[in-house]
């Protein structure tokens, strides 16, 4: 399972940029609704489409977002 490396917080909370351990990276825009919400990108900078490694990007951000108790 992926981990969280880092997390930056851009335009006051609108965008974020999620960096997990593997190199992968995720952009979320929290305003749009949740198909468009989530970009995902694998390390060499290409989109990553399969369902099964979008969930597990989306298992450790969420895991993150319990661990500091993130809204």
């Amino acid at each position: 399972m992926a981990i969280m490396d880092s997390c930056e917080y851009l335009d006051n909370g609108a965008r974020r940029i999620y960096r997990l351990n593997n190199g992968t990276q995720v952009k979320e825009r929290p305003a749009l609704p949740g198909k468009y919400r989530f970009e995902f990108y694998d390390a060499r900078g290409n989109r990553v489409y399969k369902p099964s490694i979008q969930r597990e990007m989306k298992q450790a951000i969420e895991h993150h977002k319990k661990l500091w108790r993130l809204p």
